[in-house]
């Protein structure tokens, strides 16, 4: 009986400790305040629990800053019908990309993406936030995502 309940508890600690790694959106990144990047994309990667988009993009003096940006992981940006094949062709391309996004808290360069423009202004990708509609069920209702 006593191996069943040391197995039981390891099991629940095991679940317990990825979960608690993970952080809440709304304690890192002020979703009060937007930001718009223009830039061209340097890198990407699609990891879990989450990637990282990285963007150089101009601030208000003309210097080239290089921001990173939070996406969902790559099983959340593939159901949403896009995977690497897509970074990767912006990035090579050097098209210049608008990305919408939540600036982090601490002011650093970091931010929650929320979408991506193309250069034909037709094509626009879901990052991660919604940033007209919120988080949760996509209605600006629910809890903050947990990545």
């Amino acid at each position: 009986m006593k191996g069943l309940m040391l197995a039981i508890g390891i099991a629940f600690l095991g679940a317990w400790l990825p979960a608690s790694a993970h952080h809440s959106v709304g304690a890192e990144y002020d979703r009060s305040k937007t930001l718009t990047l223009v830039g061209k994309l340097t890198s990407v990667e699609l990891e879990n629990p989450h990637g990282w988009l990285h963007i150089d993009a101009k601030d208000s003096q003309g210097k080239i800053e290089n921001w990173a940006l939070e996406l969902p992981g790559p099983g959340a940006l593939r159901r949403s019908g896009f995977d690497q094949s897509i970074y990767e062709t912006l990035r090579t391309s050097g098209e210049v990309v608008t990305v919408t996004a939540y600036p982090a808290k601490d002011g650093s360069k970091h931010a929650l993406g929320g979408s991506l423009t193309r250069v034909d202004g037709q094509t626009v990708i879901q990052l991660g936030g919604r940033l007209r509609g919120g988080f949760g069920n996509g209605r600006g209702q629910g809890p903050d995502p947990q990545f």
